[in-house]
């Protein structure tokens, strides 16, 4: 039997729900430092959120970024130099006046040897960077309403908090890591935000279905608390989580590495981190933070509670307190039949007494007949024989011919 047969049936158990805070230790921790990371840092927007102007060129000689950024001055912010074939020389600037756009692409043209069409120019302002960012606010907050309303209807309130928190916890740890590694944010960054949304509610859907399911047919007479069923749901819908988000990783892993590195798409970079990051943190919450927070939450539920105690006094007289023992029955009076305290007491054979020497050998015994006869016959029942046997009359099937008359008269 395998690994997930035997969790699913009860027989292998891994206290997830027992050791939540471990868990909530753990995932505080990254969430504090994603927070300070968010602050300390700070997020690195692209110029699609802050604004400015973007310069490319294919040089036709080699060139540094330390020329580059000496021929440019302060106003360069950004200046990479790609090592792919063909090389790109990429400057970004915040916001500038037409006519020092127009001298930067003078200075870079005559730097990389070629003509000022040569260079491409992209200017965005800020102002669209900002109206990104507020429709993707009011898309989130319309998504965890929706969210809120259909898991209530579909399960119960509290499932729908602890899966937001879940959803809280992801979106904090991968918007930390993206502050740490200084990858830009990107409109393909917000899309993929919004994207692991779904994966880690999706997870958390699955396994709150199992944990409704389990803890369904729980009464105050049932041996089994809210976090014990909890647990089972679990590790019953563990390996279903891990399937999922592995066979989500792997691609999303492909792409991160082909796609940014190999072939150097930029925009995949902050696409396939986001995916990777969220859809990992996502498969972690749904089996470590949102059923803990559940069983922990319904635990202080009166109902649970009394039954959690219950659980708990019956463990600790052991098996025998769980079944009393029943008080005996009193006798029956049975139709026609006197109980056993007003019947008469039935004599008692007495002992056989020894022969008496001196008594000839047939006296002896005519006495002796003579005296427990009448006694026996007084006190042995009359028994009845056994019906005897009657023999079974094998019947002929009549036949259609007449019987002639030797035969009949036999028969008579």
């Amino acid at each position: 039997m395998s690994l997930a047969s035997r969790m699913y049936h009860g027989e292998t158990s891994f206290d997830f729900v027992g050791r939540r805070r471990l868990w909530f230790t753990v995932s505080g921790l990254l969430v504090l430092i994603s927070l300070v990371s968010l602050v300390v840092p700070g997020l690195n927007f692209g110029i699609d959120f802050k604004g400015g102007a973007v310069f490319r060129v294919q040089p036709t000689t080699t060139v540094t970024e330390a020329q580059v950024r000496a021929a440019v001055g302060p106003v360069a912010e950004v200046v990479q130099v790609t090592e792919n074939n063909p090389v790109q020389v990429i400057v970004q600037t915040e916001e500038l006046p037409p006519a020092e756009v127009t001298r930067i692409r003078a200075t870079l043209a005559k730097l990389a040897g070629v003509e000022s069409n040569g260079v491409s120019t992209e200017t965005i302002g800020s102002k669209w960077g900002s109206t990104v960012s507020r429709k993707a606010f009011i898309a989130l907050l319309v998504f965890l309403v929706v969210i809120v309303i259909y898991v209530s209807l579909r399960m119960e309130f509290k499932m729908a908090v602890a899966a937001l928190v879940a959803l809280l916890h992801d979106l904090i740890i991968t918007a930390g890591i993206f502050a740490l590694s200084r990858f830009e944010v990107t409109p393909a960054t917000v899309i993929a935000l919004l994207t692991i949304l779904g994966y880690s509610l999706y997870d958390t859907v699955v396994v709150f279905d199992k944990v409704r399911e389990n803890t369904g047919s729980l009464t105050a007479m049932s041996r089994t608390t809210y976090s014990q069923a909890t647990n089972l749901a679990v590790n019953q819908t563990m390996m279903r989580s891990l399937n999922t988000s592995l066979a989500s990783l792997l691609p999303i892993l492909g792409l991160l590495v082909v796609g940014s590195y190999l072939l150097g798409a930029e925009t995949l970079k902050d696409l396939a981190l986001a995916l990777f990051v969220g859809v990992a943190a996502g498969a972690y919450s749904s089996i470590f933070i949102a059923p803990p927070l559940v069983a922990m939450w319904k635990e202080k539920e009166p109902r649970y509670a009394q039954l959690r105690a219950r659980v708990e006094r019956l463990a600790a007289q052991g098996q025998g307190a769980e079944r009393p023992e029943r008080p005996e029955r009193a006798e029956r009076p049975v139709r026609g039949r006197r109980p056993a305290a007003q019947r008469p007491a039935t004599p008692r054979a007495e002992p056989e007494l020894a022969p008496d020497p001196e008594l000839a050998p047939d006296e002896e015994l005519e006495d002796e007949v003579a005296e427990t006869e009448p006694a026996a016959v007084a006190q042995a029942p009359a028994r009845r024989q056994p019906p005897k046997p009657r023999p079974t009359q094998q019947r002929r099937k009549p036949s259609g011919r007449q019987q002639s008359r030797p035969a009949k008269r036999r028969r008579r």
